[in-house]
């Protein structure tokens, strides 16, 4: 049976079942903590496509959605599409050795237009004891069992009707202790904050929200002895009490360019969130208050954050990588930018840290290793020779990450 764990608080936010090994374990967008870190490994410092592989396992198709890990198995989706015909895909593989041990064709539903860099296998898996929950980006979402069984589908268009996104609908599903949170925005409206009964994916609780888009995923977040649901979008960041699911506040100016769409995915540290209000917008630090209370601004950034990867908080300093390829550094407390560095290539992938090094790959392949702290300094570059735009899983002492075409297990050490 599924609890959600309070103690200690930096495991609150994972709705993670009893027995998840918190160290072998990535069960959905961003890993455990939603916030892409993981310390006390033994990950590669430098690799190939040959050197530090212990598996590499070919994908029919090609997708944009992140690999996640629960136990001994990895579950990642993929689209295929053979003679004009088009099939979303959920894959099982083998965690020792990338054996695939099963696949089901989900259906496609509406065939939602995407942006030509992505496709409809865009939003990241989420896995808890019993269930693999997985969402494609023409806003369908369904219940897994982990060696495949489809206990539900839900699927939103039908029932909502196409909101015709340029880009697809890229938000990865939140597992709460109570529901399944996966939003549903239009750009004309009406929009909602849906979550779903995890036994039968009957919608269990509906709350209305303003007009606009958003791609960014929700965030749970305890603080001061209470459960919030951070949602991004519509130029605002509005906090819903996870128990009641009654909203708590609103951020942000309410107004703004594209429609509120917001991509990046906020991240929360020692009780401060940092997000963004629209792509491409400055950064934002916002300390939380208890009893339900506004949070309170801490600063805003001079300079604009990135559009797609999310935002990487790490040791006191908060990193964010653009799309150009430049890597800038911001003191956490004050928002001073401390670096700014051009990596090389456009990025869609989000920054990860673990033990003092950052983690960041561009769209041709290479993943970038920096040394974490206040100076820009690089240890090493690796090239898997073929498009990286997933952000990769750690599980162990290993990094797994997908490709166009692939996924690679990374083995450590060093």
């Amino acid at each position: 049976m599924l609890r959600l764990i309070l103690v200690p608080l930096a495991l609150a936010v994972c709705s993670i079942a009893q027995g998840a090994d918190l160290l072998s374990d990535w069960p959905r967008w961003r890993g455990p903590n939603a916030d892409n870190v993981a310390d006390n490994r033994n990950l590669a410092v430098r690799w190939s496509q040959s050197d530090h592989v212990r598996w590499s396992a070919k994908l029919p198709g090609w997708g944009t959605s992140s690999p996640v890990v629960y136990g001994k198995r990895v579950f990642v989706t993929s689209q295929v599409e053979e003679g004009g015909t088009k099939s979303l895909l959920l894959l099982c593989f083998k965690r020792d050795d990338g054996q695939e041990l099963w696949r089901h064709d989900f259906g496609l539903g509406v065939d939602q237009r995407t942006h030509e860099k992505s496709n409809l296998a865009v939003n990241t898996p989420a896995v808890t004891e019993d269930a693999v929950y997985v969402a494609f980006g023409n806003a369908d979402i369904a219940r897994y069992s982990h060696d495949g069984k489809l206990a539900w589908v839900r699927r939103y268009m039908s029932e909502f009707g196409d909101p015709k996104m340029a880009w697809g609908y890229a938000v990865s599903p939140l597992v709460t202790h109570d529901s399944v949170v996966f939003p549903w925005d239009h750009h004309k409206g009406p929009c909602f904050l849906i979550g779903l009964d995890q036994r039968t994916g009957e919608i269990a609780w509906k709350k209305e929200r303003p007009i606009g888009t958003a791609h960014a995923t929700p965030l749970l977040v305890a603080h001061h002895g209470q459960l919030d649901i951070l949602a991004p979008g519509k130029n605002r960041l509005t906090a819903f009490d996870a128990k009641t699911h009654d909203k708590l506040w609103e951020y942000g100016e309410g107004e703004g360019p594209f429609n509120g769409e917001i991509i990046s995915s906020p991240v929360h540290a020692d009780g401060v969130v940092y997000l963004q209000l629209w792509r491409q917008s400055p950064i934002h630090a916002i300390r939380l208050t208890g009893n339900g209370k506004p949070p309170a601004p801490l600063w805003i950034s001079k300079s604009p954050g990135p559009v797609e990867p999310s935002l990487l908080y790490y040791r006191g300093l908060l990193y964010a990588l653009m799309d150009n390829g430049v890597l800038t550094c911001l003191d956490a407390k004050t928002g001073a930018e401390q670096y700014r560095q051009r990596l090389g290539g456009n990025c869609n992938s989000s920054p990860m840290a673990s033990d003092g090094r950052i983690y960041l790959s561009n769209n041709d392949g290479r993943t970038f290793v920096v040394k974490a702290g206040a100076k820009y300094e690089s240890l090493a570059t690796n090239d898997l020779g073929e498009r990286i735009t997933a952000t990769p899983a750690i599980s162990g002492d290993d990094l797994i990450y997908r490709t166009d075409s692939h996924l690679y297990l990374i083995g450590g050490t060093h």
